[in-house]
């Protein structure tokens, strides 16, 4: 992490969270869903890396990149197939898959069980599975305020979602820090006036970051705790 992000970061009392590469690896899962979805319709299938390039801004965006988001009309006129019908399958059955294969990432579990800090999170996933991996993992309890692409005003990176979790925390900007690992994260903080630190280990790769200039990334998982221990301490 750069040591200007390191030393512009003040503490913080509350800490919002991305979930999808930040903290859990859904990859697996999401993967197996989407290529169910796509053979479901004959249509062409993706391997893991491929669909990790797809995730970031909803399922319904993911279901779109996965058929071919630029020639889409195309497919559609050729088909017949939707992008509602393909995400519809995809939906049921990621919902009841989607502890197969995901685990959280390393320290994850262990930095929310301990910290102090109020916890919250913002996700561009639906609320069906967010809630079903939280509560797989015996994490619910730990959230106090979830947000997720079906329940906020905005998916990011509109600030819609950071900027009502916080007013219903009650806490400023100044004491807020978003967690994230891609650039619907670091576009919503920044739009709300909020710090982010940036997973360069997630889902996003650096070289698609870097234009934005993450003040503060971090380039594990280990490094993303023991940041936040002293930041929320």
């Amino acid at each position: 992490m750069s040591t200007f992000g390191r030393a512009m970061l003040q503490k913080k009392s509350l800490i919002v969270f991305d979930l999808d590469g930040t903290l859990f690896n859904t990859l697996g899962d999401l993967a197996v869903a989407v290529n169910f979805a796509l053979r479901h319709f004959g249509l062409p299938e993706h391997d893991e890396q491929r669909v990790r390039t797809f995730i970031g801004n909803g399922s319904m965006k993911l279901i779109e990149r996965s058929m071919g988001e630029a020639a889409l009309p195309e497919i559609i006129a050729r088909t017949g197939v939707t992008v509602e019908m393909v995400h519809e399958v995809y939906s049921d059955f990621y919902w009841e898959h989607c502890t197969e294969r995901t685990l959280p990432n390393p320290g994850v579990v262990e930095f929310l069980r301990n910290t102090t800090a109020r916890v919250a999170m913002l996700t561009n996933k639906p609320e069906r599975p967010t809630f079903k991996l939280l509560e797989h993992f015996h994490l619910r309890d730990r959230f106090e305020f979830v947000l997720c692409g079906d329940t906020t005003p905005e998916r990011k990176p509109s600030p819609a979602g950071l900027l009502k979790i916080m007013e219903s925390a009650g806490v400023s900007p100044a004491e807020t820090v978003m967690v994230g690992d891609d650039q619907p994260d670091i576009l919503a903080a920044r739009n709300a006036g909020v710090d982010c630190i940036t997973l360069f280990c997630g889902f996003g790769k650096p070289v698609n970051l870097l234009p934005l200039k993450p003040e503060n990334t971090v380039e594990s998982y280990a490094e993303m705790c023991q940041l936040l221990a002293r930041i929320s301490s």
